[in-house]
Order: structure tokens, then C-alpha cells, then sequence
């Protein structure tokens, strides 16, 4: 009788245990699900901070020369820039970077809106217009995870200013015409235009994904860099 107390016994303890250790198990992994978009845009926050530094020193390097062989009078070919730290490409205008001041958001936009270009931050729709061009220039970006670009997105209304700009030392203005809610499949939104606009896309609302947040912009003027 007490060997089969003490089994019983050992049985509930040994039970108590398995569930303390699947307890354990699940707290951790729901803060590591929690802390994982944190974590993300903590990362991705400091490589966009090294990429838009890259980017004003490469630019303002092309701009002194630019101004020398102005100076001078002597045109020569522009140096590139290495491989690894090239972030402009001078004849299609992509990369390009994009400012809202409205919504504190400044960061560079790179062609394709695959999972892999989307972790690095905006993406460019292949295929559509290119900045200051006749046509509709799409770019889409997280609102949650991967640095979460778009996160404020929806706070923009009629009239908030967007600038673009390129390598070649333009900087285009874009102003805010519309928003809205869409279904994800609905393609429609995104039809070209006769003249140069710009919409941002987006999940929305929040956390959820189950639309899409488009933002419409179109071209007020092109401003040279002075």
C-alpha cells in the first residue's frame, strides 16, 4: 500500500514538472514572438541610420565634383561607387530616397517588393513609373515589422507634402491627394497616371494585414539641389 502511495506520489510531482517546464516554455516563447518585431526594427533602424550617412556622403562627393568640372570647365566621367557601398544608380534613379516630414519618415527606397527587398525597408513596384516621371511611381513598406517604414502612414491627409529625392541632384515634390482602404487583391488603385504621381502602400490596420492602406500623391514641381 505504501509502495503504491509513494508511486502515486511520484507520478503527480513528475506531472507538476512537466508543466511547470511547458509553462516555462510558452511564457518565453511568447515575449521572444512579442520582442521579435521590436527587435527587428531596432535592427533594421541602425542600417538604415549607416545607409542614408552612405548615401549623403556619396552624394555630396558627386555634387563637389560636379561643381569642380563646372568651375574648370572640364567634364570627365563621374567616379562609381563601390560595389558594396553603392546605393545609387544614376541612370534609372534607383535607389531613391524619400522624406515625410510630417510623419518623421526618411529612408531609401530599392527596386522590388519581394519578402527579401521589404526586410531592408520601402521597395519599388518593378515596372512602375520611376521618380518624376509621367506615370504612377508605387512603393510599398511594412507598417509593423523590419523597421516599420510605414507605420505612420495613416496619418497623412490632403495636402502633406512628400519629397523625392535622386542621385542625379533632383529632388521631386509630391503632394498628398487621397487616401484609402482597399482589399489586397484590389489592383485597380494602382493604374498609371497621365502625369508624374506617387502612391505608398500598406498593410493595414495594424498587426492584422487583412487590407491595404494606399496613399495617392501627385507631382507639384522639381526642385534642382542647390
Amino acid at each position: 500500500m505504501k509502495t503504491k502511495t509513494a508511486t502515486d506520489e511520484n507520478i503527480r510531482n513528475t506531472k507538476k514538472r512537466i508543466l511547470k517546464y511547458i509553462g516555462i516554455f510558452l511564457i518565453v516563447a511568447g515575449l521572444a514572438v512579442l520582442a521579435y518585431p521590436f527587435y527587428t526594427n531596432f535592427i533594421l533602424a541602425k542600417r538604415e541610420k549607416a545607409m542614408l550617412s552612405s548615401w549623403e556622403e556619396d552624394l555630396a562627393r558627386l555634387k563637389a565634383l560636379q561643381e569642380k568640372q563646372k568651375n574648370t570647365s572640364v567634364t570627365r566621367e563621374l567616379p562609381q561607387l563601390q560595389k558594396e557601398t553603392r546605393l545609387i544608380d544614376s541612370t534609372k534613379k534607383i535607389p531613391f530616397k524619400i522624406i515625410i516630414p510630417k510623419i518623421d519618415l526618411e529612408w531609401i527606397v530599392n527596386e522590388g517588393t519581394s519578402s527579401s527587398i521589404l526586410k531592408n525597408g520601402p521597395g519599388h513596384y518593378i515596372g512602375s513609373a520611376l521618380p518624376g516621371e509621367a506615370g504612377t511611381c508605387v512603393v510599398a513598406g511594412h507598417r509593423t515589422t523590419y523597421g516599420a517604414p510605414f507605420n505612420r502612414l495613416n496619418e497623412l491627409e490632403v495636402g502633406d507634402e512628400i519629397y523625392v529625392e535622386t542621385s542625379g541632384n533632383e529632388e521631386f515634390v509630391y503632394i498628398v491627394t487621397d487616401k484609402k482602404e482597399v482589399p489586397p487583391t484590389d489592383t485597380g488603385v494602382l493604374k498609371s497616371t497621365p502625369y508624374p504621381s506617387l502612391i505608398l502602400s500598406t498593410c493595414t490596420p495594424k498587426y492584422f494585414a487583412t487590407r491595404r492602406l494606399v496613399v495617392f500623391s501627385k507631382i507639384v514641381e522639381e526642385q534642382p539641389s542647390q
